[in-house]
């Protein structure tokens, strides 16, 4: 038994390394992750930059619309002194059209303003990565991690509009893929504090897993992927009282997924998907301690165009980091709450590939919620329709030229 075990987890260790299945591609919001050990002793000079105009439509009961015109920009240095190290430092700079300042501390989504402490034309950050490839499988990441859509969470557990407004995720990473799994853990460290500060400490540590039943680059697919987001805020050095909590958002199923690699259809794929949410601890008093969700989704691809129809159902379900559509509080009005909601999310993204980094992308999709009670705290308010709808253009232009051989 022992031995079995043992000869198991070698193959897991040193199975060629594929690519992670996903039923959409996504390269406008997600990096290549693995070093090349050809490049030992070379200096590239990156210029990482995606320019959007993204636009919400909503209704104002579950969360308001808003315009996101703009561009981030990563300028940095990546140097590679061994053949299995890479180390990369620059800056992050985000800019709206129209806005000269921006609130001095960290995004988790569109952030409110806090006039106090400002930044002056862009919002800027320093960006650092130190990166480890012991094996071509295992990588060891520190300080900006890869994080955002690269972790592959589901959209109702990550919305991909924070890849345009959140901070840069910073801290720890660990990445494994090969034939038998994708598996993705982090750290998040969003804010750091001192003896005594007067604001808390917030990180967010995560697991993103995708456990390989048939090999992904085969005709037809079978995967049971598995995430979990933990989001605490609190911190024993701080002198912020009955503000400490630790809630819990996850997810796991089934996937399914045909590579049909013709002209015309490329794939055709379907998720099934059971999440949780749960408060492990709380100071605050809060709407749900715990609830469900169910998700199916339905994907193909054709031609350059990626078609998905989401269906959701919730009941007393508080999403951390998702769109707030397909959570059961309101983004808008304080204390009110939807105990039970079910969401239609069909769309449709464009993405093309012009050359080596440069990508451009469009998206439309709706948001339609056929009837849902709205409470206020307990108590029902009134019984009504939601739809919603988001659409993008987006540009990535991210070239890399080589400074030192």
């Amino acid at each position: 038994m022992k031995t079995n075990l043992a000869l198991f987890f070698s193959c897991c260790l040193f199975s060629q390394a594929l690519p992670a299945q996903t039923p959409v591609r996504e390269s406008l919001f997600t990096d290549a992750y693995t070093i090349d050990s050809q490049k030992e002793g070379e200096l590239d000079l990156c210029i990482d930059n995606i320019s959007f105009f993204n636009n919400l439509e909503t209704e104002g009961d579950v969360q308001k619309g808003y315009t996101l015109p703009g561009f981030r920009i990563y300028p940095r240095l990546t140097y590679y002194p061994a053949s299995m190290i890479k180390i990369e430092a620059g800056i992050s700079l985000l800019k709206y059209w129209g806005a000269d300042q921006y609130p001095n501390y960290a995004y988790r989504d569109i952030s409110e303003w806090k006039a106090p402490g400002y930044q002056s034309g862009f919002h800027f950050l320093p960006f650092f990565r130190a990166q480890i490839q012991p094996v071509p499988q295992l990588n060891i990441v520190w300080g900006h991690i890869y994080g955002g859509s690269n972790h592959g969470l589901i959209e109702p557990l990550y919305n991909p509009e924070l890849n345009l407004t959140a901070d840069p995720e910073m801290g720890v990473q660990i990445i494994y893929n090969s034939r038998f799994m994708h598996f993705d853990t982090w750290a998040n460290w969003e804010t750091f504090i001192f003896k005594k500060e007067a604001n808390s400490e917030v990180l967010t540590v995560g697991t993103s897993a995708c456990f390989h039943i048939t090999n992904p680059q085969s005709f037809f697919y079978i995967g049971v992927p598995v995430q979990t987001v933990v989001n605490h805020h609190g911190g024993e050095i701080d002198l912020i009282y009955g503000e400490m909590s630790s809630l819990v958002n996850s997810a796991a199923g089934l996937q399914f997924g045909f590579n049909l690699n013709k002209p015309v259809f490329k794939y055709l794929g379907l998720n099934l998907m059971g999440a949780g949410y749960k408060s492990l601890y709380s100071e605050k008093p809060l709407l749900f301690q715990q609830g469900w969700a169910a998700c199916s989704s339905l994907n193909i691809r054709f031609w350059d165009f990626d078609l998905k129809v989401n269906v959701w159902r919730s009941g007393d379900f508080i999403n951390l980091f998702g769109n707030p559509v397909f959570g059961n509080v309101s983004a808008s009005k304080e204390n009110w709450n939807f105990p039970r909601i079910t969401v239609f999310n069909p769309g449709i993204k464009y993405e093309r590939k012009f050359g080596a980094g440069l990508y451009f992308g469009a998206v439309f999709e709706g948001f339609i919620a056929p009837e849902f009670t709205e409470y206020e705290g307990t108590v029902p308010a009134k019984t009504g329709k939601y739809f919603g709808s988001s659409a993008g253009l987006f540009l990535r232009i991210n070239p890399s030229i080589v400074l030192k051989k």
